[in-house]
Protein backbone atom coordinates (compact mmCIF):
# COMPACT_ATOMS: atom_id res chain seq x y z
CA UNK A 1 0.00 0.00 0.00
CA UNK A 2 1.23 3.62 -0.77
CA UNK A 3 0.98 6.55 0.93
CA UNK A 4 1.89 10.28 0.33
CA UNK A 5 2.73 13.13 2.66
CA UNK A 6 0.82 16.35 2.74
CA UNK A 7 3.54 18.11 1.34
CA UNK A 8 3.74 15.67 -1.52
CA UNK A 9 0.19 15.94 -1.84
CA UNK A 10 0.12 19.77 -1.92
CA UNK A 11 2.00 19.56 -5.29
CA UNK A 12 0.67 16.70 -6.75
CA UNK A 13 -2.86 18.44 -6.43
CA UNK A 14 -1.51 21.25 -8.34
CA UNK A 15 0.10 19.43 -11.02
CA UNK A 16 -1.88 16.03 -11.68
CA UNK A 17 -5.21 16.74 -13.19
CA UNK A 18 -6.39 13.48 -12.85
CA UNK A 19 -5.94 13.65 -8.97
CA UNK A 20 -9.38 13.04 -7.29
CA UNK A 21 -9.24 13.26 -3.61
CA UNK A 22 -12.22 11.06 -1.56
CA UNK A 23 -12.53 11.83 1.90
CA UNK A 24 -13.89 8.85 3.74
CA UNK A 25 -14.84 10.64 7.08
CA UNK A 26 -18.25 10.89 8.78
CA UNK A 27 -20.72 13.21 7.99
CA UNK A 28 -20.50 14.95 11.53
CA UNK A 29 -16.36 15.16 10.91
CA UNK A 30 -16.94 16.98 7.19
CA UNK A 31 -18.71 19.70 8.72
CA UNK A 32 -15.12 20.75 10.16
CA UNK A 33 -14.04 20.95 7.19
CA UNK A 34 -12.64 19.11 3.66
CA UNK A 35 -9.78 19.49 1.65
CA UNK A 36 -10.83 21.76 -1.29
CA UNK A 37 -12.33 19.85 -4.29
CA UNK A 38 -12.77 16.29 -2.05
CA UNK A 39 -15.38 14.18 -2.72
CA UNK A 40 -16.94 12.90 0.60
CA UNK A 41 -17.51 9.29 0.39
CA UNK A 42 -18.69 7.98 4.14
CA UNK A 43 -16.96 4.82 4.53
CA UNK A 44 -19.28 3.50 7.19
CA UNK A 45 -22.00 4.29 4.62
CA UNK A 46 -24.06 1.20 3.46
CA UNK A 47 -23.68 2.45 0.04
CA UNK A 48 -19.75 3.17 -0.25
CA UNK A 49 -18.36 0.03 -1.69
CA UNK A 50 -21.20 0.52 -4.53
CA UNK A 51 -20.30 3.93 -5.32
CA UNK A 52 -16.27 2.99 -4.33
CA UNK A 53 -16.75 0.43 -7.55
CA UNK A 54 -18.38 2.86 -9.78
CA UNK A 55 -15.35 5.06 -10.09
CA UNK A 56 -13.89 5.47 -12.93
CA UNK A 57 -10.10 3.26 -12.38
CA UNK A 58 -8.00 5.18 -14.57
CA UNK A 59 -7.95 8.47 -11.95
CA UNK A 60 -5.01 9.17 -9.17
CA UNK A 61 -6.92 8.80 -5.76
CA UNK A 62 -6.12 9.67 -2.71
CA UNK A 63 -7.99 8.70 0.35
CA UNK A 64 -8.17 10.64 3.76
CA UNK A 65 -9.58 10.56 6.73
CA UNK A 66 -9.17 12.35 10.47
CA UNK A 67 -5.79 10.92 11.08
CA UNK A 68 -5.21 8.23 8.20
CA UNK A 69 -6.13 5.16 10.13
CA UNK A 70 -9.16 4.70 8.10
CA UNK A 71 -8.33 5.64 4.77
CA UNK A 72 -5.56 2.92 5.34
CA UNK A 73 -7.89 0.18 5.45
CA UNK A 74 -9.92 1.27 2.46
CA UNK A 75 -7.03 1.56 0.43
CA UNK A 76 -6.54 -2.34 -0.35
CA UNK A 77 -10.40 -2.45 -1.05
CA UNK A 78 -9.74 -0.24 -4.01
CA UNK A 79 -6.46 -2.11 -4.73
CA UNK A 80 -8.47 -5.67 -4.52
CA UNK A 81 -10.48 -4.24 -7.14
CA UNK A 82 -8.65 -2.73 -9.96
CA UNK A 83 -7.71 0.56 -8.90
CA UNK A 84 -3.82 0.94 -10.06
CA UNK A 85 -3.22 4.39 -8.42
CA UNK A 86 -4.62 4.42 -4.91
CA UNK A 87 -2.67 6.16 -2.13
CA UNK A 88 -3.46 7.25 1.51
CA UNK A 89 -2.53 10.90 2.97
CA UNK A 90 -0.10 10.34 5.80
CA UNK A 91 -1.67 11.68 9.22
CA UNK A 92 -5.32 12.42 7.37
CA UNK A 93 -6.86 15.81 7.04
CA UNK A 94 -5.24 16.29 10.75
CA UNK A 95 -1.79 16.20 8.90
CA UNK A 96 -2.84 18.50 5.93
CA UNK A 97 -3.35 21.27 8.15
CA UNK A 98 -0.33 21.05 9.94
CA UNK A 99 1.35 21.59 6.75
CA UNK A 100 -0.88 24.77 6.25
CA UNK A 101 -3.45 22.74 3.66
CA UNK A 102 -6.40 24.34 2.80
CA UNK A 103 -9.64 23.66 4.62
CA UNK A 104 -13.20 24.25 3.15
CA UNK A 105 -16.19 24.56 4.96
CA UNK A 106 -20.30 23.65 3.63
CA UNK A 107 -21.90 26.71 2.97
Amino acid sequence: MSSITAKALKQQKTNDPNLVLIDVRTEGEISEGMIPDAVWMDMSSKDFMTNALALPKEKNYCLYCASGGRSMMVVPFFEEHGFTHVVDLEGGIMAWIDQGGEVVHAA
